[in-house]
């Protein structure tokens, strides 16, 4: 136990001691803490005299909705790759240590805890619209994301425990997906029924199912949102009911993994090395994809395409294989979070949702095979002109976000009651933006694709389009103050388009040759 309390703390140190000794890493750390204290301080402002806020009760709701999701996504992979609380090095110097095996998992968990914790670090950039949107304070925030950091450190040893017991066995598979259904049928009761006997309209439904018993059916979710829930006023006695059945919940599976027939460092070592190989990659700047054990093929070769047109086509074949339709699970959750809050404020306007639509936008486009593509050598051998691959790799990107745009944004205009006009103005100005993320985001690989330092990158790409979006956004508000919004959407749409076509072709010269953007 005192080797192991001796490496945690010589990590910390020399962690300590790398910030300080590499300035990019530094200069992040101060950037990320500078933009903490601005929203703390923008978010922590009192709302003005007479804003009507919306009950806590139902921000518990969306809380433990939130939780849930992410445990049973979380929790699921244990029925395939299960999941690993340590590094390469861990397995080469600890495994085969003369330590207790009990010993060597409470260090694994510990280190788990911090991480889930530093996973939920975005949600306190959230705090400034939850102030405003709830009245939540700082309080609330910190205990929702100290329940966000038990949720996945839960779901990881759920998904352990799963591969511990399922491995290697069909059987104990097929028992385990059933009762994985069994689980997710059961959270639905417990947020279903509520809803169901609750007078009033959804949202007074929702804000009473958030304090009803019926939420402690709902696994993890349920319980530890009602145990945070007395940080936002909530019922005292759901969340000790809440906080018991998650310790309780917790100690079962840990006993589980520790007490099932199969070999506890067996059951890690392939998930460590997924992980290992993930993560080695992201430092190289390179991009792996998650390529399952069972692939259906069906039907062999692109079919379509010559020349760079074929990664249009290729790109279409990937999505088909991988069941993506319009939208990919990435945007779909965005689509029903941005639909939830266009109800939630559709009397704060248009405006303002969209703007919000905006944000998601952001989390949503920076990621895709188009990507992907850019960080392979095949497309640097195709013998086409530069600027046509570029096009072509972008292509398939354009049309699932055109496509994105066309049924979320009609849907959300529908939700709001706005006109034929501004929905159309609507849809034109989410393409624009998601055009303008796929500039910038060229523009940063163009420009600093070989710095390893990816969250310094990632900062910097963010400062970059406030940079390049601000024009359009002061136009924007300009043109909706003096014509109209449908007038305002239609100026940033201009703007973005404009930009990114600039952008673009500035760096039309990117897949000329592979060094180009690693300089």
């Amino acid at each position: 136990m005192k080797s192991l309390g001796y490496l945690v703390v010589t990590q910390f140190k020399n962690q300590l001691r790398e910030l300080l000794h590499r300035p990019s890493r530094l200069i992040t750390a101060i950037f990320v803490v500078a933009m903490l204290a601005v929203v703390l301080f923008a978010g922590g402002q009192t709302p003005q005299a007479g804003e009507e806020m919306l009950p806590l009760s139902l921000l518990i709701g969306v809380v433990v909705a939130f939780y849930a999701v992410m445990f049973f996504m979380i929790a699921r992979s244990g029925l395939n790759s299960g999941a690993s609380f340590y590094t390469m090095a861990d397995v080469s110097m600890l495994f085969p240590s003369p330590i207790p095996t009990r010993t060597i998992l409470l260090y694994g968990l510990v280190r788990q805890l911090g991480t889930s914790v530093l996973l939920g670090f975005f949600l306190i950039f959230q705090y400034s619209w939850l102030h405003n949107l709830f009245g939540l304070e700082l309080p609330g925030l910190i205990a929702i994301l100290a329940g966000y950091a038990v949720t996945i450190f839960t779901a990881q040893i759920t998904s352990m425990a799963l591969y511990s017991v399922t491995a290697g066995d069909d059987r104990r598979r097929a028992a385990a997906k059933k009762l994985f259904a069994g689980a997710v049928v059961l959270a639905l009761a417990g947020a279903g029924v509520p809803m169901a006997l609750g007078s009033g309209g959804l949202l007074d439904r929702a804000a009473g199912a958030a304090s009803s018993p019926f939420t402690l059916l709902i696994p993890c979710g349920g319980w530890l949102g009602q145990a945070v829930s007395t940080a936002m006023g909530g019922n005292p006695l759901l969340a000790a009911g809440g906080l018991l059945l998650a310790a309780a919940y917790i100690a079962a599976v840990l006993v589980l993994i520790l007490r099932t027939d199969s070999d506890f460092y067996e059951d890690v070592l392939q998930a460590t090395e997924v992980s290992h190989s993930a993560i080695t990659a992201k430092k190289e700047g390179k991009m792996q994809d998650v390529v399952p054990k069972h692939v259906k093929v069906g039907k062999i070769g692109i079919g379509r395409g010559s020349g760079a047109d074929a990664f249009y086509y290729k790109h279409k074949l990937e999505n088909r294989r991988a069941r993506i339709f319009l939208l990919d699970g990435m945007s779909l959750i965005m689509a029903v979070c941005l639909l939830f809050f266009g109800y939630l404020m559709k009397d704060a306007g248009v405006a303002v949702v969209f703007a919000f639509a905006a944000y998601l936008q952001f989390f949503t486009t920076i990621t895709g095979r188009w990507i992907k593509e850019l960080t392979l050598p095949y497309v640097y051998m195709v013998p086409q002109p530069a600027f046509r691959k570029l096009l072509a790799v972008c292509r398939e990107q354009v049309r699932s976000m055109a496509a994105e745009a066309v049924l979320v944004m009609v849907l959300l205009g529908l939700l709001l009651g706005a006109s034929p006009l501004v929905i159309a103005a609507m849809v034109a100005a989410r393409i624009g933006y998601g055009l303008l993320y796929m500039a910038g985001n060229i523009l940063v690989e163009r420009v600093l694709g070989g710095m390893v330092n990816k969250i310094l990158i990632f900062s910097l790409y963010f400062l970059i389009l406030l940079l390049v979006a601000a024009p359009g956004i002061i136009l924007g508000i300009v043109s909706g103050i003096l014509l109209g919004t449908a007038a305002g959407l239609a100026a940033t749409m201009v703007w973005n388009l404009l930009a990114s076509a600039v952008i673009a072709f500035a760096c039309r010269d990117i897949l000329n040759c592979a060094e180009l953007n690693n300089k």
